[in-house]
């Protein structure tokens, strides 16, 4: 991991509802520029809708979502039940009271929330909707400070040459959008992948939209990408069904590091593919991600490739972050009892221990009374969150204390 604290993405009480499925229930977590932050959790926990949502795939609920300092993604439901919960507590306590001074009170005090709510609700749909245009006119007043002086101090012979490439790169920075600085590694190498293109054509499918026209330096960057991950140029020409699965996975890498992302958002990537194939895989992404400087945000049920690959990990649980800390101190220190669970699972080469292994099953009625004092992730250690009450709270941090 880089030393640089530097925050590049910051989910902020994430919420992604679909009807009266809370797929994401209040989320937050961030990621340092140049980490690799694992999320982690049993299928159908949100992990990969958490993901989505930062990639803006899905319009959010509510929560914010900040990339590079900007709110890429905002949701206003928040807002709304604030403002009805605000009106009916208003209605309840009028009827309680005959005072007129004290209704007036009140009435201000209804009003306040309201007109805040209402602001907050524009901002919200302001940011989600403009980021980009934002983010666009940033590129562009770039282009025009950089070229500017170039231009000023070119000589005759020069200046054609410079003036056509000002026009190219002007163009180009009006079509950039921030949300490209985010690119996206598909579970499934196959249904990501138009059968009807060729490889040439998946990959530089980004390059197109975003504005490039010269043939020849989208061939090159092309070859480039198939070479870095591990194909060859010849691959170029031919369709997707003609690969293996983890040949198609490369692809999907391909297609995502040719626009140069800060960000890479991988879903599960080797869920699919053989063992063999799976270290391939990983040791690729790997490799990029220190030649590249990438920050990855990975994804995957299984914890022990996890902890090869992450600085920090989350781990997930019915939409709810459970747990958050260091790669090392979750398998050295597991604190929620799902944690311990998805760690008990793991197999081992070792015929002797696995016959003796016992799994943990985890029951959340069964574990956690929570029916007064409510749950939430607090820091128990220093860079170590665990969603609990006040008694497992004090628990947790008696058995850390314990174990120093």
């Amino acid at each position: 991991m880089s030393n640089n604290q530097e925050t590049l993405l910051k989910v902020e009480n994430l919420c992604q509802y679909f009807g009266f499925n809370r797929a994401v229930d209040d989320v937050s977590f961030e990621v340092k520029k140049g980490e690799v932050f694992g999320l982690v959790g049993e299928s159908g926990c949100g992990k990969t809708t958490t993901g989505r949502s930062i990639i803006k795939l899905y319009n959010i609920t509510s929560g914010s979502i900040y990339f590079k300092g900007i709110r890429i993604s905002a949701g206003i439901r928040s807002y709304q039940e604030q403002m009805k919960t605000a009106k009916a507590e208003y209605a309840e306590k009028v009827k309680n009271t005959a005072d007129p001074a004290e209704k007036a009170l009140l009435k201000g005090e209804l009003d306040a929330i309201i007109t805040n709510c209402k602001k907050e609700i524009k901002r919200a749909r302001f940011d989600q909707k403009n980021c980009d245009k934002e983010f666009s006119k940033q590129m562009v007043l770039a282009v025009k400070t950089k070229y500017q002086a170039l231009l000023s101090r070119a000589s005759e012979t020069e200046l054609a040459a410079l003036k056509a490439e000002y026009k190219d790169e002007l163009r180009k920075a009006r079509k950039t959008k921030l949300v490209t600085q985010i690119q996206m590694i598909f579970q499934d190498p196959i249904a990501s992948l138009d059968p009807r293109m060729t490889v040439r054509e998946i990959i530089s499918e980004g390059l197109i939209i975003r504005g490039e026209r010269n043939k020849k330096v989208i061939d090159e960057k092309v070859y480039e990408m198939l070479e870095l991950v591990g194909l060859v140029r010849e691959h170029a020409s031919r369709y997707p069904h003609e690969f293996s699965g983890g040949q198609r996975q490369r692809i999907g890498v391909a297609r995502a590091i040719i626009m140069n992302p800060e960000l890479i958002i991988a879903d599960e990537p080797v869920s699919a593919l053989d063992v063999s194939i799976q270290a391939q895989v990983i040791n690729l992404l790997n490799d990029l991600r220190h030649s590249l400087g990438l920050t990855i945000l990975f994804i995957a049920h299984d914890l022990s490739v996890v902890k090869y690959f992450s600085d920090r990990i989350g781990v997930m649980y019915y939409g709810k972050m459970v747990e958050l800390t260091t790669s090392d101190e979750l398998f050295k220190n597991p604190l929620h009892p799902y944690t311990k669970s998805l760690l008990s699972a793991i197999p081992l080469p070792d015929p002797i221990y696995e016959k003796n292994r016992k799994r943990i099953v985890y029951n959340r009625l069964a574990e956690h009374d929570y029916s007064v004092n409510k749950p939430s992730l607090r820091e128990v250690a220093p860079g170590h969150f665990v969603e609990c009450n006040d008694e497992e709270f004090e628990k947790y941090k008696a058995l850390l204390s314990a174990q120093d």
